[in-house]
């Protein structure tokens, strides 16, 4: 706006010519170079001045402050000068004019400068207006320009708001006299006034308009102009102009003629030109003009009301090429996209004949610059069509007349889809094809090539030929399949050919030179196919021979797509193909599509059948197609069937059908017992001839069917109907002597059975149907069973071969003999891991063996057969499919022939090869054949005489039975499947050794839940329940305890895992039946993994316990087995799990309502000793009073025994034992090559063949396999010691070792044993005395080394799974010295202050532990085995269920009545020797009865059962046994009581004195005592005479020995108040006197209670008898930790018993004499007056009574109870019991003992 421009500066130059002067002036100004600014330049060309408008006053000032300004131009400098607008000139004004502007000041404030030195208008006068010499900046405006006017206001709108601001103003003829127009071009409107004054006014107040400024609006003052727009002119020149207005206006300085627009601008020296000529009429050429001011800053010419109006540009027509035209004529699309293209330019397009015509369109007005617009229409609409119309093209081509219409035909055609069109123009010879640019290039080749092949065509046909070649259709096919046409047409693509069916040529068409060649080619073709004979066998050949060639090759080959034909001929019939590729496929796929298929006739009769006759023709017919019949050959005992495999299978299959229904045959029906066909037999006698003619003929556990084989099916129908009719059971008796009692009367109660219930009854061998105690053996099938005419019985069976018992096995293995998969990885696992160690030596040996090789092995392990033989059996090679029929043969034979060598009778072979690529079918074919092959050449000298061919798979078994029928016939019997029988494995033990208890703690908890810690496997736990811990993807073969578990129970426990889920989440519990598992039930608990609790997997954990106790509950089962879940790879603390367990126990038990599960047991492996010590330890703590396991009572574990000490060493006949800790060690003489240990150990040398010594025995009898295995093994590395099989040894293996000769190295090479033994868990080893050999060391040197060790190695592993070590001794000598080291290495305990215990004490105790519980337990480790009864089984068989049960109930009976049971009662029997126990074995065996031993309350007894006789028989057998044991013991009580007072000895001349054995001890005093002067004795063999007292002994040969008595009663351990012993006596009474100390204290005890009168008081002095009280005494002391174990009680007896107790003390063995009420032992009563009844104290007849006052060691005491022969124990131990029992616990008025040593006849009183 110029408001914004208020500070003018005038400008005076010095050059006016120069170019472009105005914007160097802008730049120049508005740059730093003149201190200015922001400026506007108003410049008039050629004008000498130029005023500038600056918009800041400082940018003014500072231009006029610079002295100088000047311009650099192209030629040198344009100087200015600068000044205010009224310097140098004086303004000229009138008084009113100053008046004016007086009060425009006073009105305004803020007008600006600019506008106070302004000019006044044109239309201003004064008295100086006439003055023009003035700048036209100097004069006033009357005109205003409104700027910044939105589209949106209306003309109506300006115009109020114009005159609501001129209503304001002072001057009523501004709001009168005013005019206003608006230029929309600028947004702009000017608004003009009569007179300055008005127009300063207006300008002053619209910035106060309210209206104005909300509108954004903004106001000038409109310049002053000195150029007009002349209108309206035409045909004038600018000179012409120029002199017309310089007539009327003045000096005219330019002129611009627009002749289109018939215009013209004026340019005036002065505006006084501009006022001149406006608003005046004016005629140039007599033609009427109009003047218009024109104003610079608008742009535009002022019209006031004389505006014109716009007219529209004149149309034009635009040349366009005619196709073009004519698409654009029938492309409407295309016109309007034209159309569209130019109505952007406001123009109309119409199409005209040649050209299109543009016409501009009515709104071009409408548009603000439309007059710009129109100015350049024209050449807009020209280029816009050119570019639209660009987008379109065509294309000509020229044609010749003879291929126009075709051409123009085919081009049509071809464009008939595309945007484009044809236009034809036949005069000129042109076709057009016009349309859019793309799509005409895109086009123009192919109409190009089209129109060239047309014309090419055209010459082709005029010049082209046709010949015929001869090639019949197969030929031509196969040569068009290989591209013949292809070929051709590469070289000539216009040759023609096709081919003439009728005339059987091939016809092409072409120039003649290319005809030439094509039959060249064609030729060569022909010469180059290949041929070869069909392989096929003689039967389709001669089929083919009688096929139509083209037939049959399009039949078989063609409608394949094989590239290949058949050329017939009766010589031959060939292939014939284009390469030798096609012909192999062609053969493979004719050999594949044809077949002969072989039918054995089973019965040649049933070829004589008319029937037969009749269904051959109706099958050839019926099945024949054009190229392809189906032919059938009978001959002799074979039917042949040719022609396409599917029709050959098919009619193979009715023939077979009818061959098979139709022939005669034998069937097996399978009874399951004889009784069944005798009950049959009896009930059914039309059962032997059924309708259809078949024969029935009975076995003994089968009936055979004969006839035609449909009737025997028939048949078998029916008899299987009959047997399903009646009733059959097995019933088992396990009584003893059944079997015995029914075999003697069989038939007389067979008869009376089946009299009373109609059943038929056989008694049956045990054999054949005990299952319990007998290992499964194999479960085979057998399926079909032929004999060869020279005895060889062929056998196929449907079994697995690992469980199948045969004398060898053929294993199909791999060339390195490495059994990893299929059938020779399960054959391996069963044998166990030699025998892959056996095969490796072999390899190593011999290398790899070849396709058809065989060797043979031991079988050993699992297996049931003798030999393994592994043959390498051959790949299938489906392009030499005889040379692997041929190495599959060798193998079979090669297989039998290594059998046959090694003595085997019985045979099994497998399906070898089929998993190597052999078709099934011809894989069993080759074997049988093979088979055949061999016992044909074998004839009648065949050592083979069972073959089994055997699979676990139908499929394969049955092609093994059709392989068998076709190679050896069908004369065979199949065989229906049977139940198989097992066979027995038992082993019966003289004397079952009590096991050691695995149990390391025990608790029980108050509600009575027993919880018990142990060690042992997992997965042979019995209780009913166990724990398995499983990974989240349920595959039981991950971890250890889970692998141990599925390898015990077997693979289906996987698959009832997967049935219920595939995976989980941890704390998920699946239940599962425990298949082989000795459990009911397996819990397979998803365990977590330790997150070192920082997340919920011990909580989850604990759910497991929590959930696995509370299933067990809910499921009514009353046991179960828990691991150390979670110790192993889950990572959790140890004592972390047995603290969750335990607790999850305890509160089980405390919250449970009802009662089923009764024991918990956690089973630690035992190999894992960190686990057993941690949770034995956390067991311990959470059950105080939890109890250790007992131990065997030959070698009791004594809580106070030293570490690293053996127990007391227990010597017998042969063999030391002791005990460390729970492992017996054993030192024994005897053969090691019989032990039955888990290890037996041999000592070697380096190479360890060692075949000398004990090495040699053991290596003799272990056989060749160990030897080979040492010798293979002792040339790889090892640490001097190897591990092998057992071979033919009892052990588990045999750990052989490198001998020593230094004690040193002895000790550390037993360690390594031991410590290996201990690594693999083996529970017992036997060593021999190593290095007493060859190695020379001392016997006591070996035993010391070896003892030392086993006390390190068990001192070291106190949880470790060894129960057992054997030093088996071969040189009895040597036994001695390792007895001697042992003993050294007894724990002595510690030392008894009374010098009497420690020397006799040992010696005594022997007598008294016999009859005492620590003895009972002691024996307890041998038991008397009773023989299991043998069950008796007996076949029932009748019509109901009813009668059968009726049979049962009627057996039970007959046997109820003759059995008898007889329960023997005495502790006698636990004195049984090892061949008393061996005596009672044979007595049940012998005479039929069961014997079984029980001891309650530590009474014994014998339970015996069967017949009534034999009942009878076997006790008094018994009795007389235990009559011999009583007195045996008898006399070895007196033996060692005769030890305990004297010692006799012998002595030699010259040598040391020798005791006498406790025999010769006892007789030799015994004859003391009797007062004999001499006693014969044995010495050493010898009989001796010995003189009493004193000896000598001589013998019959003079031979003197020298005696002496060494008496051992001398030592001062009776009581000092004991009157001296008589010599030679061992009792003695003294009488007391009646005045003296002790007769009155006897006599008040007995006062107290009994009033009777006391005749005599006798001390009874029986030093023996008093020591052994004293020793019981002693010992009570210590296992009861108090003294307080004796009292004075009283003993009434007889006058004929009082001898017996002074000499020998109180028997036991007459308990029950007077009475038993509180259990059999020895009564003592508190008061002397309960005694003193005539029961107990029987007078005699003088009326004298007796009563003992005995010393009674009581002990601790509790209830008794009758029957009971000894106390019962203290608490879950067994070995702690009580002492005494009384029959009242609060006042006990009696006292019972059951040791004979805890009491003593102190004094004998006497009384009436």
């Amino acid at each position: 706006m110029a408001a914004d421009y208020s500070y003018p500066v005038l400008v005076e130059l010095e050059e006016t010519n120069t170019p472009r002067l105005k914007n160097k002036l802008v730049k120049y100004f508005q740059s730093k170079k003149s201190n200015g600014g922001d400026c506007e330049v108003i410049y008039e060309s050629g004008s000498p001045t130029v005023l500038l408008r600056f918009r800041r006053e400082e940018d003014q000032k500072n231009v006029l402050a610079k002295e100088a300004h000047q311009i650099s131009l192209d030629q040198g400098v344009l100087k200015m000068t600068v000044r205010l607008p009224s310097e140098g000139k004086q303004k000229q004004e009138d008084p009113s004019d100053k008046g004016n502007k007086k009060s425009d000041n006073a009105g305004t404030d803020k007008q600006p400068a600019a506008e106070k030195d302004s000019p006044v208008d044109e239309g201003q006068t004064g008295e100086k207006g006439k003055d023009v010499d003035s700048a036209d900046e100097e004069l006033c405006s009357t005109s205003a320009v409104l700027e910044n006017i939105p589209e949106s206001l209306t003309l109506e709108f300006l115009e109020m708001l114009v005159e609501n601001i001129l209503r304001d103003l002072s001057s009523l003829t501004a709001s009168q006299d005013y005019t206003l127009e608006v230029i929309p071009d600028t947004s702009s409107a000017v608004v003009a006034f009569q007179s300055g004054k008005d127009n300063t006014e207006f300008i002053e107040s619209c910035p106060q308009n309210r209206m104005f400024t909300r509108k954004n609006l903004s106001i000038r003052p409109l310049e002053t102009t000195v150029k007009v727009v002349v209108e309206g002119i035409s045909d004038c020149s600018v000179d012409m102009l120029c002199l017309y207005f310089e007539s009327k206006g003045g000096d005219v300085e330019d002129v611009q003629l627009n002749e289109a627009e018939q215009s013209a601008v004026i340019t005036f020296k002065n505006h006084q030109g501009v006022k001149k000529v406006i608003n005046k009429k004016h005629e140039i050429k007599k033609e009427e003009v109009k003047v218009y001011p024109f104003y610079e800053s608008l742009g535009v010419a002022l019209y006031g009301k004389d505006k014109p109006s716009p007219k529209l540009p004149a149309a034009i027509s635009e040349p366009i090429d005619n196709a073009v035209l004519k698409y654009l004529t029938t492309n409407i699309a295309a016109l309007e996209a034209i159309r569209c293209d130019l109505e952007k330019h406001f123009c109309n397009v119409m199409l005209e004949q040649s050209a299109v015509r543009l016409s501009a369109s009515p709104l071009l007005l409408k548009q603000k610059d439309a007059k710009a617009i129109t100015k350049e229409w024209t050449d807009t609409v020209k280029s816009a069509l050119a570019q639209a119309v660009s987008k379109f093209k065509s294309i000509k081509f020229s044609l010749e007349l003879d291929v126009w219409k075709e051409s123009e035909q085919k081009v049509k055609e071809k464009l008939q889809k595309e945007d484009v069109v044809v236009v034809p123009d036949k005069s000129s010879g042109v076709l057009s094809v016009a349309g859019l640019v793309n799509d005409v290039d895109k086009l123009e080749k192919p109409v190009s090539e089209l129109l060239s092949k047309i014309k090419e065509r055209v010459r082709r046909e005029k010049l082209s030929k046709t010949q015929e070649i001869n090639v019949s259709p197969s030929m031509f096919h196969i040569l068009s399949e290989d591209g013949l046409r292809d070929k051709l047409l590469q070289v000539y693509p216009e040759l023609k050919m096709s081919y003439d069916q009728k005339n059987k040529a091939l016809k092409v068409t072409g120039f003649v030179d290319e005809i030439i060649d094509a039959t060249k080619v064609i030729s060569n073709a022909m010469f180059a196919l290949k041929r070869q004979n069909l392989e096929v066998d003689q039967f389709l050949l001669d089929m083919l021979k009688e096929e139509q060639q083209e037939e049959a090759t399009h039949a078989l080959l063609t409608a394949y797509n094989v590239k290949a034909a058949l050329d017939i001929s009766p010589q031959r019939v060939q292939l014939v193909a284009v390469s030798d590729n096609d012909l192999i496929s062609a053969q493979d796929h004719l050999s594949q599509t044809l077949k002969s298929q072989y039918i054995e006739v089973e019965d040649s009769e049933v070829l004589k059948m008319p029937e037969w006759q009749q269904l051959v023709h109706h099958l050839e017919t019926a099945n024949s197609v054009s190229g392809m019949r189906t032919r059938i050959i009978t001959r002799q005992q074979q039917v042949v069937v040719s022609g396409h495999k599917d029709i050959v299978d098919k009619v193979s299959s009715e023939l077979d059908d009818f061959l098979t229904q139709k022939a005669h045959v034998e069937e097996l029906v399978a009874v399951e017992a004889n009784v069944i066909i005798e009950y049959l037999n009896s009930q059914t006698p039309w059962l032997k001839k059924l309708e259809g003619g078949v024969d029935v003929s009975f076995g003994k556990e089968d009936i055979i069917l004969s006839g035609c084989r449909a009737a025997v099916i028939d048949g078998k129908t029916i008899v299987t109907d009959l047997l399903s009719s009646v009733f059959f059971d097995s019933f088992k008796v396990t009584k003893p002597g059944v079997k015995k009692f029914f075999q003697e009367k069989e038939s007389m109660y067979a008869a009376l059975i089946k009299s009373d219930t109609g059943c038929l009854v056989q008694l049956v061998d045990n054999s054949k149907e005990e299952q319990e105690d007998f290992a499964l053996v194999q479960v085979q099938k057998p399926i079909y069973k032929i004999q060869t005419t020279d005895g060889v019985e062929i056998v196929v069976s449907k079994a697995d071969l690992c469980s199948y018992s045969v004398d060898a096995i053929v294993n199909p293995s791999s060339d390195d003999l490495k059994h990893n998969g299929g059938l020779g990885l399960a054959l391996s696992t069963a044998a166990g891991p030699q025998l892959q160690a056996v095969c490796d030596k072999i390899i190593n040996l011999k290398g790899k063996l070849r396709p058809g090789d065989s060797v043979i092995t031991d079988a050993g392990g699992m297996l049931c057969c003798k030999k393994l033989i592994h043959a390498v059996g051959p790949v299938f090679d489906q392009s030499k499919p005889k040379k692997a029929e041929a190495q599959l043969k060798r193998t079979v034979k090669e297989s039998l022939e290594l059998a046959e060598k090694c003595g085997c009778v019985s045979v099994a072979l497998p399906a070898i090869s089929r998993g190597l690529g052999f078709p099934l079918n011809l894989c069993l074919v080759t074997i049988v054949k093979a088979l055949k092959e061999y016992c044909d050449e074998r004839c009648d000298d065949n050592p083979l005489k069972k073959i089994h061919l055997v699979d676990n798979e139908d499929n394969v078994t049955l092609g093994m039975e059709a392989a068998v029928k076709q190679e050896f016939g069908n004369y065979g019997v199949s065989v229906s499947p049977q139940n198989p029988f097992p066979k027995v494995s038992q082993k019966s033990q003289l004397v079952k050794r009590a096991p050691s208890d695995p149990s390391l703690c025990k608790a029980q908890t108050k509600e009575g839940l027993n919880i018990v810690l142990k060690k042992g496997n997992i997965e042979a736990s019995k209780t009913e329940v166990i724990v398995n811990t499983v990974a989240e993807d349920l595959i039981l073969n991950k971890g250890a305890v889970s692998n141990a578990i599925f390898s015990a129970a077997g693979p289906k426990l996987q698959q009832l895992v997967h049935n219920q889920k595939s995976g989980g989440t941890p704390g998920e519990i699946v239940v599962t039946d425990s298949c082989k598992l000795k459990s009911k039930k397996v819990f397979h608990a998803i365990a977590p993994h330790w997150d070192n609790g920082q997340g919920a997997a011990e909580k989850t954990l604990t759910g497991i316990f929590k959930d696995c106790l509370d299933l067990a509950e809910k499921s009514c089962l009353t046991s179960i087995t828990f691991p150390a879940v979670g110790t192993g790879n889950l990572g959790f603390p140890k004592d972390l799990v047995v603290s969750l367990m335990m607790d999850k126990i305890l509160e089980f038990s405390s919250q449970r309502q009802s009662k089923h599960l009764k024991k918990v047991a956690v089973v630690l492996y035992p190999g894992d000793t960190q686990t057993i010590k941690v949770f034995t330890d956390e067991f311990k703590k959470k059950f105080p009073s939890a109890t250790a396991p007992s131990v065997t009572a030959s070698a009791p574990a004594d809580s106070s025994q030293s570490a690293g000490k053996f127990s007391k060493v227990v010597s017998s006949s042969g063999m030391h034992e002791t005990k460390l800790g729970n492992v017996t060690v054993q030192v024994v003489t005897g053969d090691i090559t019989k032990e039955t240990t888990d290890v037996i150990v041999n000592s070697s040398n380096d190479s360890f063949t060692l075949k000398s010594g004990v090495s040699k025995a053991i290596l003799d009898a272990a056989g060749v396999a160990v030897l080979e295995e040492c010798q293979y093994l002792g040339t790889q590395p090892n640490q001097g010691m190897i591990m092998t099989v057992p071979g033919n040894l009892k052990c588990s293996k045999i750990l052989h070792l490198v001998g020593q000769t230094d004690p040193v190295k002895l000790n550390k090479t037993v360690k390594e044993a031991l410590q290996m033994c201990v690594k693999n868990s083996y529970t017992s080893v036997s060593f021999p005395a190593i290095g007493t050999g060859q190695g020379n060391i001392k016997a006591k040197q070996v035993a010391d080394s070896m003892l030392d060790a086993v006390i390190d190695v068990l001192g070291q592993n106190t949880s470790s799974s060894l129960t057992l070590i054997r030093i088996v001794i071969f040189q009895q000598q040597m036994l001695k010295d390792f007895c001697s080291s042992m003993q050294e290495r007894e724990d002595t305990g510690p030392k008894d202050k009374a010098g009497f215990w420690t020397n006799i004490g040992h010696k005594l105790k022997s007598i008294f532990i016999s009859e005492s519980p620590e003895k009972n337990k002691e024996e307890d480790e041998f038991d008397i085995e009773t023989i299991k009864v043998d069950p008796t089984f007996f076949h029932i068989c009748g019509g109901t269920q009813a009668s059968v049960d009726a049979a049962k109930k009627k057996i039970t009976d007959l046997i109820s009545e003759q059995q008898d049971s007889m329960d023997i009662t005495d502790n006698a029997i636990l004195n049984f020797s090892s061949a008393d126990c061996q005596c009672i074995v044979d007595i049940q065996r012998n005479m039929g009865v069961s014997i079984k031993n029980h001891i309650i309350n530590g009474q014994a007894s014998l339970l015996i059962e069967g017949l009534c006789r034999d009942v009878l028989r076997a006790n008094r057998e018994i009795e007389n046994m235990l009559k011999k044991v009583r007195n045996e013991q008898e006399l070895k009580k007196k033996w060692e009581l005769a030890a305990t007072v004297a010692d006799w000895q012998y002595q030699r001349h010259g040598l040391q004195y020798q005791s006498f054995d406790q025999m010769n001890n006892y007789e030799l005093e015994h004859a003391l005592e009797r007062g004999m002067t001499s006693v014969k004795v044995t010495i050493q063999g010898s009989n001796y005479t010995v003189q009493l007292p004193k000896g000598p002994a001589t013998d019959s040969k003079g031979n003197v020995l020298q005696i002496r008595r060494n008496d051992k009663l001398k030592a001062d351990d009776v009581p000092e108040f004991w009157d001296p012993m008589p010599a030679g006596q061992t009792c003695h009474a003294v009488p007391l006197q009646s005045g003296s100390s002790e007769y009155a204290e006897i006599l008040n005890l007995f006062k107290a209670t009994c009033n009777r009168a006391v005749t005599k008081i006798e001390r009874i002095q029986n030093p023996a008898l008093w020591k052994s009280l004293q020793i019981k005494k002693h010992e009570m002391e210590v296992r009861n930790n108090h003294q307080n174990n004796d009292k004075r009680l009283f003993h009434g007896t007889s006058e004929v018993t009082v001898p017996i107790i002074n000499e020998r003390g109180f028997n036991r063995s007459y308990a029950g004499k007077n009475a038993t009420c509180y259990g059999k032992g020895a009564y003592f009563a508190v008061n002397a007056n309960y005694s003193a009844q005539d029961t107990y104290s029987r007078p005699n007849q003088k009326g004298e009574k007796f009563m003992y006052l005995c010393r009674v060691l009581t002990g601790d005491h509790t209830l008794g109870q009758q029957n009971m022969i000894a106390p019962p124990s203290k608490g879950a131990s067994a070995v702690d019991m009580y002492d005494s029992v009384v029959d009242n616990m609060t006042t006990p008025s009696m006292f019972i003992v059951f040791h004979d040593t805890q009491a003593y006849p102190e004094y004998l009183i006497t009384f009436k």
